[in-house]
């Protein structure tokens, strides 16, 4: 079953149709010498060496597929990456689609992240510091969380920060059981007219809807929906980052791959960028953790990002980032990794 072309009224980005070599290198260069390359540009991850092994970042029309055991910190690296965007660019808008979490619990996430990506250490704010504001306040009318964190001389440069990309932040409650492709579909349509650098995130890819006989497999609906959402990153000429759960197999395994996720066909042709997530401490060699186990106990905070497909730039590379799971946050300054990890090599920069 394959998902339907998109319609006239539905796809906004670059007609479909042939042209020559030189029609198509006489349109770029008018719209270099014309100024408009924004939506050339690549839009950086933010997080070091990645955009490295990416060439600058996603490009619009790019799918990236985040896969990893659960809990691996796959939701914490979508929503800084997507915070990251409306850092980096004043003109970014994000869209971050969620079928597991509500806006006020992602939107809580963000208060942590941003806390911990100013350095504020052990002072960085956690779910629990934020509950006990707001039980501290017990419904009085006084002030509400936001107000509270603004007066407060730790975390008012928290809300300062927060507050210049709120606008162009925003967060979806989707339905496992309505909110469909042709849903995410319009929603593109709407966030692609506020500019041409633009995300969209959908967590996860297997909670999406599809309405469909019993006769078809899991793997033939998970192929319509990875096919469908490359199609709209690319009609759209937006940059998709999608989130996948790994099947049964593959959750058994000590070292999860891009070819263990639910319907992995279908996500490794229609990927442009394949990412895997592992925590350090499951995935490396043994003889690290036997001979030094304090050094061992440490790698349980890191996680490492293999690039197992890159249609930018190199793959099989693998980099690690340290993890601060309670402020929902990585430090995105990574490293190659040097250690040797199971059923692989060493990989040296």
């Amino acid at each position: 079953m394959a998902p339907a072309l998109l319609t006239g009224d539905v796809q906004f980005n670059e007609i479909t149709g042939a042209s020559t070599l030189a029609e198509v290198m006489s349109a770029v260069d008018y719209q270099v010498q014309a100024g408009q390359i924004s939506h050339m540009r690549p839009l950086a991850t933010g997080f070091s060496p990645l955009d490295d092994v990416l060439n600058g970042g996603l490009r619009p029309g790019d799918m990236l597929v985040v896969g990893g055991p659960s809990g691996v910190g796959k939701t914490i690296f979508a929503m800084q990456m997507a915070r990251n965007a409306v850092v980096q660019d004043p003109t970014a808008q994000v869209m971050y689609i969620c079928y597991e979490h509500d806006r006020a619990h992602l939107m809580l996430r963000l208060l942590c992240m941003e806390s911990a990506a100013m350095g504020r250490d052990d002072n960085a704010l956690t779910l629990r510091k934020l509950s006990n504001l707001m039980l501290d306040s017990n419904g009085s009318g006084a002030s509400g969380l936001v107000s509270q964190l603004s007066s407060h001389p730790r975390h008012g440069p928290v809300i300062q920060s927060i507050s210049r990309y709120a606008d162009r932040f925003q967060l979806v409650k989707a339905s496992g059981a309505m909110t469909t492709l042709d849903q995410i579909r319009l929603w593109a349509r709407r966030l692609v007219a506020l500019g041409p650098q633009t995300l969209m995130i959908v967590d996860y890819l297997q909670k999406v809807p599809v309405d469909v006989t019993p006769s078809l497999q899991e793997i033939e609906v998970t192929t319509y929906l990875a096919q469908g959402l490359k199609e709209l990153a690319m009609s759209a000429g937006t940059r998709l980052l999608v989130i996948a759960a790994a099947d049964r197999t593959g959750l058994q395994s000590k070292r999860l791959h891009l070819h263990d996720m639910r319907g992995s066909s279908a996500i490794q042709y229609e990927a442009d960028i394949g990412l895997v997530l592992n925590n350090k401490y499951n995935i490396v060699s043994r003889e690290h953790i036997v001979y030094n186990p304090t050094l061992a106990e440490a790698m349980r905070n890191w996680v490492v990002m293999s690039v197992e497909k890159n249609r930018s730039g190199r793959n099989g590379i693998d980099m690690e980032f340290q993890l601060s799971a309670a402020n929902f946050h990585f430090d995105p300054r990574g490293d190659y990794v040097r250690d040797r990890l199971i059923d692989d090599r060493i990989t040296l920069q």
